[in-house]
Parts: C-alpha cells; sequence; structure tokens
C-alpha cells in the first residue's frame, strides 16, 4: 500500500469529521489503532483503518456501546462490501425492534383509550424491550414458532398502519369484556369474525395454531399484544362451536 493511502490522524479527523482527541481515545482502548508511524512518530492510518472507523462509528450510531463494538468487529468481515453488507443487516434488525416497539406504544395507547386503565405488565415488558436485541424478541417462542413463523409475524407488523393497530385493539379489548358470552351464541360468533377478519396474520391456521400453542404454555407478551390468552381461548371455542353446528369446516 503507498502512501497516498495512508492518512495522518489530523487528516482523518479533518476527512471524517471525528475529532483528534476521539481518535486518541479509540487508540487508548484499542478500538482503532493506526497500522503505521512515521520515523517522527506520528500515526498514519490505512483504508482497512478507514474501514474499521466507519463501523466504529455506523454501529456506535445505532447504539452499541464501543465494549460492544469491540467485541462486533472482532468477526466483521474483511472487505468494504461484505462491511456493508453486515451494517444494512443490522439496520433491518434494529428497525423490526422499533417497528415492535412502535406498536406496541400504539397498542397500550388505544387500550388504555379503550378500557380507561393501564396493563403495568405490558409496560414491564415495553421498558424490557428497550434493553433487548432485535432477535431477543422471539426467544421465548422459539419451540413454538418456526423462523417462517416469526418472519410472516414481522412481515405482517411491518404493514399494520396506525389505524389497523387501532382497530386490532379496539376488538381485542371488546372480546376481552365478553369472554363470558356462550361459545355457541351468534354474539360469540360475530365477535370471533371480526376479530378473524382483523387480526393480523389473516387467515393462516397454521400460524395460528403455534401462536394458540405458544400463548397455552407462556405468559402473554410484547411480540403479540394486544391478544392474550383469554381472547385466543374464546375465538378458539367460537371457532369450534360453528363447525360442531356443521356451520363451517
Amino acid at each position: 500500500m503507498g502512501d497516498e493511502a495512508m492518512y495522518t490522524i489530523g487528516k482523518l479527523s479533518k476527512n471524517t469529521g471525528v475529532t483528534v482527541r476521539t481518535l486518541d481515545y479509540y487508540d487508548e482502548i484499542g478500538l482503532l489503532t493506526p497500522s503505521a508511524k512515521t520515523d517522527g512518530g506520528h500515526r498514519l492510518y490505512d483504508e482497512e483503518d478507514v474501514m474499521r472507523l466507519e463501523r466504529i462509528l455506523a454501529l456506535k450510531y445505532m447504539g452499541f456501546s464501543l465494549e460492544q463494538i469491540k467485541d462486533i468487529l472482532q468477526h466483521s468481515p474483511s472487505t468494504w462490501q461484505q462491511s456493508i453488507q453486515q451494517q444494512l443487516e443490522m439496520v433491518k434488525r434494529e428497525q423490526e425492534r422499533l417497528k415492535t416497539l412502535e406498536q406496541t406504544l400504539l397498542g397500550v395507547y388505544y387500550s388504555i383509550e379503550f378500557e380507561k386503565d393501564i396493563d403495568w405488565s405490558m409496560i414491564f415488558s415495553m421498558i424490557k424491550l428497550y434493553q433487548q436485541d432485535p432477535e431477543d424478541i422471539f426467544q421465548d417462542y422459539q419451540a413454538y414458532l418456526t423462523d417462517e413463523d416469526m418472519r410472516k409475524i414481522i412481515d405482517m407488523n411491518a404493514q399494520m398502519s396506525e389505524e389497523d393497530i387501532k382497530a386490532w385493539t379496539e376488538i381485542n379489548e371488546t372480546i376481552k369484556k365478553h369472554l363470558h358470552l356462550d361459545p355457541y351464541s351468534d354474539e360469540a360468533w360475530q365477535l370471533a369474525e371480526r376479530w378473524i377478519s382483523e387480526r393480523i396474520f389473516g387467515h393462516d391456521e397454521a400460524l395460528l395454531g403455534n401462536l394458540t400453542a405458544a400463548l397455552s404454555d407462556l405468559k402473554e407478551g410484547v411480540v403479540f399484544y394486544p391478544i392474550t390468552k383469554d381472547v385466543v381461548s374464546f375465538i378458539e371455542h367460537a371457532y369450534m362451536a360453528k363447525q360442531e353446528k356443521g356451520e363451517i369446516k
């Protein structure tokens, strides 16, 4: 690599907007160590150093701590294209996490609007979500949901507008108020039909079955809010009652 591809700390600072003091600190903690020095002892950064600095800044922007960044960079790819691909994947995961958080916040907001009450268990779940990595959100459900199921939920969530979330929250909250209904009654089936028409996973019966199993064995979570075990049970019983009456297959 020739001299034209080397940068002094001052030149690197000027080109990137990163202060000399910050570059000094990154060097001090072993996060970004210059590849060479001049005869006079001045630090020189090569193109690989510049690529590493770009990764550091991208990861820092995404909210990773310097300690986490150091760990991530130990397993980072070696080319610009691979590095950018890795960053794109991280950005996508963060977008998914923020989308889940946005929808949970809207769900809680509309639940309070409809119920005039606060679901504290969901507030605590949101607090945990702030501290979770995107891939950890579905961790408790991995025994019940396939990778395809999880991807479907993420994709369907991403397509929901605020109006969709409001309508979805409203039907779930309405069912919670009518859990006492006889599953064979017309009123119960009308609510079940509304829920089925509104539900975020469309008419995917396999996904509904897996979701039912997950919610039957696990506590309700932020991933499926405002669905609860009681709501899913209500829908199941109304659906089975309709089947027993021979009115649906």
